[in-house]
């Protein structure tokens, strides 16, 4: 949860260079009961591909009040590398990836008491995935298919202190989220040259569970447990593969409704509605076994 947004606040003083090595991992095994194909033939010739990338994200979080009105709104570029292993069966067939992303986004918001502020915000994270994927191809080379899975999105949201433009100092705070979601969604392949295809997916995730432990240098209020409901939100994305290289442009969202009240010390705290909005562009290098 964005507390500062709600409460007010900001982390303790820290060093970034410190922070940076901080990322939050966790492998989630999913048992998944497989969608009947679509198709009826024989199942093609068990391929696999792997593919490492590159990207870099637009990022955008906001949090608001119960009347609507923003309360705050994080902007700024993360940067990630990417892995992601795929058996291109016919039929029924699997895939599981996983990332890294780590940048800074600026925040505008404000205090507890109201006042406006200004200040960093580090981000540190992953995101994994494993789907079951039926799917068929057609004698013309086009892929059809679907994918039912589970995935889960793990981050370290660390606010930097800062000062009101009267000068008074505002402590930051610190934030470890996890979400996990089921993933459900449909895509194609379609090979418009020899050695090059085209691909698009779109899908929805599909809440499951969410927790955020957040951390607040506040005298009174050292910590509080959230867990706001997370709420269906999209993805998808669309690119091409040219020989053993592609590139792809995906869109990624998060939603969460406002949490329930939980008390920390002196203070009732929740986490208010937020949302994220992520695009970014992925390069990546893929090879096939």
């Amino acid at each position: 949860m964005n507390l500062i947004g709600v409460l007010t606040s900001t982390n303790e003083a820290y060093v970034k260079s410190e922070k940076c090595g901080k990322i939050l991992f966790i492998i989630i095994i999913g048992l998944l009961i497989p969608l009947h194909s679509i198709g009826a033939e024989s199942p093609s010739e068990d391929d696999q591909r792997v593919d490492f990338g590159v990207y870099i994200q637009d990022y955008k979080w906001a949090e608001y009040a119960d009347d609507g009105n923003k309360l705050l709104e994080e902007t700024g570029n993360l940067y990630g590398v990417a892995c992601d292993f795929e058996s291109t069966k016919n039929i029924v067939g699997w895939r599981n990836g996983i990332n890294f992303f780590i940048g800074q986004v600026d925040y505008d918001g404000r205090t507890w008491t109201d006042m406006p502020v200004k200040t960093d915000v580090l981000y540190v994270g992953t995101k994994l995935y494993f789907d079951v994927v039926p799917g068929y191809r057609l004698d013309s080379g086009l892929w059809l298919k679907s994918f039912a899975g589970i995935g889960g999105e793990f981050w370290l949201r660390d606010l930097d202190d800062t000062k009101t433009s009267n000068g008074d100092p505002v402590m930051g705070a610190r934030e470890w989220w996890g979400c996990v979601y089921g993933r459900l969604g449909l895509g194609a392949e379609y090979p418009v040259a020899e050695e090059m295809a085209v691909f698009a997916e779109a899908g929805v995730k599909l809440p499951i569970y969410t927790r955020n432990e957040a951390n607040f240098f506040v005298s009174g209020s050292p910590s509080a447990g959230l867990e706001p409901a997370q709420v269906v939100s999209g993805f998808g994305d669309i690119g091409f593969r040219w020989k053993q290289w592609g590139a792809k442009v995906s869109y990624d969202s998060l939603r969460f409704d406002r949490s329930d009240v939980v008390s920390s010390g002196m203070f009732d705290l929740y986490q208010p509605r937020s949302e994220s909005d992520v695009y970014s562009v992925e390069i990546f290098w893929s090879s096939g076994f």
